[in-house]
């Protein structure tokens, strides 16, 4: 029960975050400033987070080429030392991410009328901020800065739950509020399957007020 009434309060603490992110989103799609130009310049940006993660990946290989890696390292060990299971969930891990990013660079190109080039695609200061938090915890906090990172991935789904009320409006928004049903369908289940094994970790309350730390200061950088 205690543990459940810390992760209640984890939750509790993150819900105003989670609620500013949803607010900005829907802000900037009914922004009478919202255009084609600032319509492209955020899906370059969400397709680069759908292929590199901004901090929840590989630090180098990122959520494409690190699972690749991760694969073509596993094959002669499948059932030598790497089990099937775990195989099969990196391969349902890396066909998500990427199905993710299909979805908004689909949108991308029936903006341009071309195909985008995901090598082509950059970070920007404040993703490279969030990255670089998420990779200090990470380094630096052991298991703690571990479960501070996969608690605020997604942001509890707030931009794609949000995407999702565009439905109706339009044939852009149509296909905005499809992709991130998409991301969304995969996402929620992900998201609370990771709650439910944070709840069952053994830990002290201070090793919860720390993760809170964390989790908060992550949550501002990803608003």
């Amino acid at each position: 029960m205690a543990v459940n009434e810390n992760l209640k309060r984890l939750v509790d603490l993150s819900a105003p975050l989670w609620a500013g992110e949803a607010e900005v989103v829907w802000s900037y799609f009914q922004s009478p400033q919202r255009g084609k130009e600032s319509d492209l310049r955020w899906l370059a940006r969400q397709c680069y987070k759908e292929l590199w993660g901004s901090g929840v990946g590989d630090r180098k290989k990122g959520l494409f080429l690190g699972p690749v890696e991760y694969l073509r390292k596993a094959w002669p060990r499948i059932d030598r030392g790497v089990g099937r299971h775990e195989v099969l969930e990196v391969i349902d891990g890396l066909r998500a991410e990427f199905y993710h990013y299909c979805l908004f660079a689909d949108i991308h190109d029936y903006l341009t009328g071309g195909r985008l080039d995901p090598r082509a695609l950059k970070s920007w200061p404040s993703d490279d901020k969030l990255a670089r938090m998420r990779y200090e915890y990470r380094d630096k906090r052991g298991r703690l800065g571990y479960f501070a990172v996969r608690f605020t991935e997604g942001g509890y789904c707030s931009m794609y739950s949000t995407g999702m009320r565009l439905k109706g409006s339009g044939e852009l928004n149509n296909r905005i509020a499809r992709a991130c049903e998409g991301v969304y369908t995969d996402e929620v289940g992900h998201m609370r399957d990771g709650f439910v094994g944070l709840a069952r970790e053994d830990l002290k309350p201070k090793e919860w007020d720390e993760i809170g730390k964390m989790t908060r200061k992550i949550g501002r950088a990803h608003v």
